[in-house]
């Protein structure tokens, strides 16, 4: 943690002593990556503050073991995917799912930027079915963008981006295991989960998923569905402090307390098995 603050400290006082306008690559705590210094991508919290989420990742980390599969929804500029793809190892298999065709090339730049061939990039989105689907670009947030558009900050353009449900896809490519399932979806994370259904019992995988209660409510969803599907499929539930950088176990009444109030943003939430 030390060392992650001393890099952020660092890059934060180069980013604007320099105030560079073109992208170049940076190298990260776990990864080469092709920063962009203007605003329009994530890549840019990166090179402002050094790290990115580094108590989520911490957590991520720790949960990574080599020789695992692991399944990113959401990948983005392939934050997670680069990092996993690093701790499973050689052996090891990421697939990483982004729907937006500029932020997939993002990813397919950092991929081959790190000459990695364990990651395995696919421009689309996971959901309950397996469909063509409008996803609504977010011109405020370059995380943002998302099948909900009523969840979106300043709504763009509307792209039609292919979405699988994962049931299908398992099937269709013949993944034997997936070990764990990295969900930030804005919204989408209850459509993601219901068309994983039958992999999520076949596995049992750890989840981690950011949960955003009003998102879902938006997309005729609820939080209280997806914790019921976890608890009631023997899960213990867990959460991520982003301040103390640590995650730590809950209860479920604590994460409905959690999601369920007034104010409630999101939640990075951590799903695991019971072990038998």
């Amino acid at each position: 943690m030390a060392a992650s603050k001393g890099i952020a400290a660092v890059w934060r006082f180069l980013f604007y002593l320099f105030r560079p306008r073109a992208p170049f690559v940076m190298r990260t705590e776990h990864y080469l990556l092709e920063a962009h210094p203007l605003k329009g991508t994530l890549t840019r919290s990166v090179l402002r503050r050094g790290v990115w989420e580094p108590g989520e990742t911490a957590a991520f980390i720790a949960m990574l073991t080599p020789g695992a599969c692991v399944i990113d929804a959401g990948a983005n500029f392939g934050h997670y995917a680069l990092v996993a793809a690093k701790f499973v190892g050689p052996q090891g298999r990421v697939i990483a799912f982004e729907p937006d065709p500029f932020t997939f090339g993002l990813l397919q730049k950092n991929i081959s930027l790190n000459a990695l061939t364990n990651v395995e990039p696919v421009m689309a989105g996971l959901s309950d079915e397996t469909m063509r689907l409008g996803l609504t670009l977010d011109e405020a947030n370059p995380g943002g963008h998302s099948f909900v558009g009523e969840s979106v900050w300043k709504a763009g353009a509307t792209v039609q981006a292919q979405v699988y449900r994962l049931d299908d896809y398992v099937a269709q490519h013949g993944i034997a295991r997936i070990d764990m399932l990295k969900a930030d979806v804005q919204g989408f994370e209850w459509r993601l989960l219901a068309g994983a259904r039958a992999t999520i019992a076949r596995d049992r995988p750890i989840v981690f998923c950011e949960v955003t209660p009003d998102a879902l409510r938006q997309h005729g969803d609820d939080h209280e569905v997806l914790l019921r599907f976890f608890e009631e499929a023997g899960y213990g539930v867990g959460m991520v402090n982003r301040k103390e950088r640590r995650s730590y176990d809950i209860d479920y009444a604590t994460a409905r307390a959690l999601l369920g109030g007034k104010n409630a943003g999101h939640a990075d939430l951590i799903f695991t098995a019971a072990r038998t």
